[in-house]
């Protein structure tokens, strides 16, 4: 995880830690030039403080501290999007504040899920997804849209899948599986209560499971063997899933990219097959 990303998220700060760290994000093109004592100044704070944040963050010195923010600054349009997207949606805002901060929030929740994510964890996946007699995906509200549109790409690609909002429907399906067939979760907060039972279930008779959560410690993920994570800092007075099913959906795009490309040839005949006009879907 990038320093930046561990600056907003990190939760044992002290007020005057938290004054530091937010100085520096607000701030960071001009950090390059500031040693230690100004920003203290700045800061109202305390050499020691400083020091203290940058052992917090797992930084042993201020110096390493500047030097792997200057790493990152070389990625301005991140760094862009990670300032702008930290002013939340207010009453009174106008057409243009609403399009750009509900964009940048997007943005930046898709690019902080994608340093979330190893390499692995999809190899694992994909690994998963080709033996699986059967791919079960489960889902409720915005989750199951997105569930939806993933069990929709497992059947363009071949693999016989289906997907469940109904707790009935979810329970009898994922009592009745077996270690042959794969469950993949959906559930932002991971303490969906009937995402939670179908992933107990699941785990009791032993078939794997892949999840798509909120990177935190949640239940979902604890009960999973296969892990996705999306960023965590959904507004609280959000219209549903936002940024969230966005960054979810763009990692799920990811996966699946990602198996094609595993065997291109099979599977680019596959969804030239399953595509309605397939005369005119250009594969190359």
């Amino acid at each position: 995880m990038g320093l930046l990303m561990e600056m907003f998220r990190i939760k044992d700060l002290t007020p005057v830690e938290r004054q530091i760290s937010e100085y520096v994000i607000n701030h960071i093109d001009e950090m390059s030039n500031i040693g230690i004592v100004e920003l203290a100044s700045k800061t109202y704070s305390s050499p020691t403080t400083i020091k203290r944040l940058c052992n917090k963050l797992g930084i042993e010195s201020y110096i390493d501290f500047r030097v792997q923010l200057s790493k990152e600054v070389e990625n301005y349009n991140k760094l862009t999007i990670l300032k702008n997207s930290r002013e939340p949606v207010r009453k009174h805002d106008s057409l243009a504040q609403i399009i750009e901060k509900v964009s940048y929030t997007s943005a930046k929740s898709i690019l902080d899920s994608k340093d979330l994510n190893k390499e692995e964890v999809f190899i694992t996946a994909i690994e998963q997804m080709k033996v699986a007699e059967q791919i079960d995906f489960y889902g409720i509200g915005p989750s199951f849209l997105v569930a939806k549109d993933a069990m929709i790409k497992a059947l363009r690609l071949g693999f016989p899948a289906v997907c469940f909002d109904n707790h009935v429907e979810m329970m009898i399906n994922a009592r009745m599986s077996k270690p042959g067939r794969l469950g993949i979760l959906v559930s932002y907060t991971g303490e969906t209560t009937d995402i939670i039972s179908v992933a107990q279930t699941l785990k009791i008779n032993n078939v794997p499971t892949i999840s798509f959560t909120s990177y935190s410690n949640n239940t979902v993920a604890q009960l999973c063997g296969t892990n996705f994570y999306v960023d965590a800092s959904e507004s609280f007075n959000r219209l549903g899933g936002m940024s969230s099913r966005i960054a979810t959906l763009n990692v799920i795009d990811i996966l699946f990219t990602a198996l094609i490309n595993s065997d291109f040839d099979e599977y680019a005949d596959r969804l030239m097959k399953s595509f309605v006009n397939s005369g005119h879907f250009p594969i190359k």
